[in-house]
């Protein structure tokens, strides 16, 4: 993925104000080794992901929700298919567009939206409970159509 830039990202998200935007610093940022910019705002509710299309970037913004539960579960990511033992997603959703909130999708992907640094075994802790055997560029085409599929279905993708 090419690097962007604050003002691009604020750019892409013309509704959302700065504070809620939160965007992270750039200066640290390996966009060589992503496939979409994910991250989280300040607050820990809402979910903000830019991923390149044809010759732009489209951004889909999610609500965010950690487990209530006291006992820890396998869970499964929906996009980079990384396996966690414990609390390692989080329930992503999303505003159908059109639908004037009266429909929402989610699924469980990596609570840091983290999945192109998974993928790629990057991500410093915690390792897969169950390692795939399948060939990186596999893994990249699987990530960037289930992010795409979901973009789809949810109709930020128009």
């Amino acid at each position: 993925m090419e690097s962007l830039s604050r003002s691009e990202l604020t750019r892409l998200f013309p509704d959302e104000t700065p504070r809620e935007l939160s965007i992270p610093k750039l200066d640290h940022v390996d966009w060589a080794v992503l496939d979409y910019f994910g991250w989280i705002n300040s607050a820990g509710n809402i979910g903000f992901v830019v991923i390149p299309y044809g010759n732009k970037h489209r951004a889909l913004r999610m609500t965010r929700s950690l487990s209530s539960s006291r006992k820890p579960k396998t869970h499964m990511c929906s996009w980079c298919h990384h396996v966690y033992r414990g609390y390692g997603t989080a329930l992503f959703s999303c505003n159908v567009a059109g639908s004037d909130g009266r429909r929402i999708i989610g699924h469980h992907l990596c609570k840091q939206l983290d999945c192109s640094l998974r993928i790629r075994n990057l991500a410093s802790d915690p390792p897969s409970f169950m390692p795939e055997t399948i060939a990186l560029s596999e893994k990249i085409v699987r990530l960037e159509n289930s992010v795409f599929s979901f973009m789809q279905r949810t109709n930020q993708l128009a």
